[in-house]
């Protein structure tokens, strides 16, 4: 009897326990949505974050050190000064509809990048990959000594897809296939909601993927993303506004992640626009704003730093001396003088702003600026894919606020591209680029970026307001996150 009341006594016991079971899924809710999921054609780095090592992957990338290092290249090498460079491709790696992947599909992949990144297009002329066996190569007719770091981490991502979805494109010649070979498969995009991607089974690379999905779900409203993630909803976000640190701080539950300099935030003037195109409208712009009030109105008192380079301050290599005296002038008088001495009519300056993590708060910031010195303003504010439509009409805006990810050689920031956005065309920056892209030595690239810095001061084809700092906020339970220029989950588990 007392054996019987025990067995009872226990099955009650292990009935009235709660068995979690694991969790399956992370979701990560992100402050902007991207216009396209072609990662060739799209460099706006959410579409980076989401589909860059989960799902395709490049020959090469950086790690946390700045380092190059091999990823579906088994090896690299260059020559001829850095005219020639090749790629050994790893063997047995499978693509995501199961067959192995060929130095054709690289070389028909890396091809079409270089196409639409017409940064890498002016560079590379009329070469193009070729391939044989297990080897793709390319032969410049000038050196392109950091061509290895800009496929590591261009803007325009340089991954490898299958070339059955390369031959997948809509009437635009967008891709709307995505078979890669990284971890995680794409599964599903609902516009304006979130994108699914599910675990690769029969992936054998390095990394881990202990988690079946990931979801990530476009929510810009930043009291949103962060009531979710607190609620629970929501296991990651970025873009933390620094007005919630000090509380978030002492969420127990919580861990808020700052990292160093993560990115520029951009000015980018209009050299077509109906008022930018005047060089002393630039001028007296950049001469009035008070651009650390410019920061605090989108990022609060913490987030971003004042450093007045083009580069980020974690870049040693690439920082210019001296540069303070061209920025942050926040001088209004002299400013005035610039618009009296140029018969300026009140004609009106044109702000284009998304309503993103308080970039509408900068434009407003900018319009009172600019209001002080007697200019006429108006200011456009749309969400992020309007404003990036927008941003293309020469005619809509004089200035364009945004921000833009860290690269690891200044000619590839994208407002220096004469076909990007604020069309920096200029004849003598053009020809400092050109000469920056064929350096022969690292000696000989740092002088020309000496004085294409300085001039970049004079022509401004933008104004570097500030840098932003990395911002990220996660439940404690999720681990193994990578924060290496952006956030990456194909290592992640709870």
């Amino acid at each position: 009897m007392k054996k019987l009341l025990l067995a009872i006594f226990l099955l009650c016991l292990l009935l009235s326990c709660k068995v979690e079971k694991p969790r399956d899924t992370i979701n990560i809710a992100l402050s902007q949505e991207m216009p396209t999921l072609d990662v060739h054609r799209n460099s706006s780095q959410v579409i980076r974050y989401i589909l860059c090592g989960n799902t395709l992957e490049r020959l090469i990338d950086l790690d946390e050190n700045g380092r190059v290092v091999c990823t579906l290249a088994e090896s690299y090498t260059q020559e001829n000064g850095g005219r020639t460079w090749s790629f050994k491709i790893k063997k047995d790696v499978k693509l995501h509809n199961s067959r192995a992947l060929t130095a054709e599909d690289v070389a028909l992949s890396l091809n079409r990048w270089i196409e639409y990144y017409s940064a890498i297009r002016n560079i590379a002329g009329t070469s193009r990959f070729t391939y044989s066996d297990d080897e793709v190569s390319i032969s410049f007719d000038n050196p392109v000594i950091f061509f290895d770091q800009i496929m590591a981490s261009s803007p325009y991502a340089a991954v490898i897809l299958a070339k059955e979805s390369l031959a997948q494109t809509d009437e635009k010649g967008f891709l709307t296939s995505y078979i890669g070979t990284g971890p995680y498969v794409f599964d599903s995009y609902e516009s304006g909601q979130c994108v699914t991607l599910k675990k690769f089974k029969e992936y054998k690379g390095e990394k881990k993927a202990y988690i079946e999905n990931l979801k990530y779900f476009f929510v810009p409203d930043s009291v949103v993303r962060t009531l979710g993630l607190e609620s629970g909803k929501y296991d990651f976000i970025n873009d933390v506004m620094s007005s919630d640190f000090e509380r978030l701080r002492k969420n127990n539950d919580l861990v808020l992640s700052l990292g160093d300099e993560a990115g520029s935030f951009v000015l980018l003037f209009n050299k077509r626009g109906p008022l930018a195109k005047n060089q002393y409208i630039r001028n007296a712009v950049n001469t009035a704003l008070d651009l650390n009030g410019v920061m605090r109105s989108c990022y609060g008192a913490e987030g971003y730093t004042m450093n007045p380079s083009y580069m980020e301050e974690w870049q040693k290599t690439w920082l210019v001396d001296g540069l303070e005296k061209y920025h942050n002038i926040n001088d209004k008088n002299k400013a005035k003088e610039i618009l009296e001495e140029n018969d300026y009519s009140n004609e009106v300056f044109t702000i284009l702003s998304s309503n993103l993590s308080n970039m509408d708060k900068s434009a407003l910031f900018i319009k009172s600026e600019l209001e002080k010195i007697g200019m006429k303003v108006e200011v456009i504010i749309v969400d992020w894919s309007t404003m990036m439509a927008y941003r293309n009409d020469a005619d809509k805006y004089d200035l364009c606020i945004t921000a833009m990810t860290s690269v690891p050689v200044p000619s590839l920031k994208l407002f220096y591209d004469p076909e990007y956005a604020g069309w920096s065309d200029d004849e003598y920056l053009q020809e400092l680029l050109g000469h920056l892209n064929s350096s022969q030595t690292i000696e000989e690239a740092l002088d020309i970026w000496n004085t294409l810095q300085l001039y970049s001061f004079e022509y401004l084809p933008v104004i570097v307001a500030g840098h932003y700092n990395s911002g990220y906020l996660y439940r404690k339970e999720l681990k193994g996150v990578i924060e290496n220029n952006g956030f990456y989950f194909y290592n992640a588990y709870f």
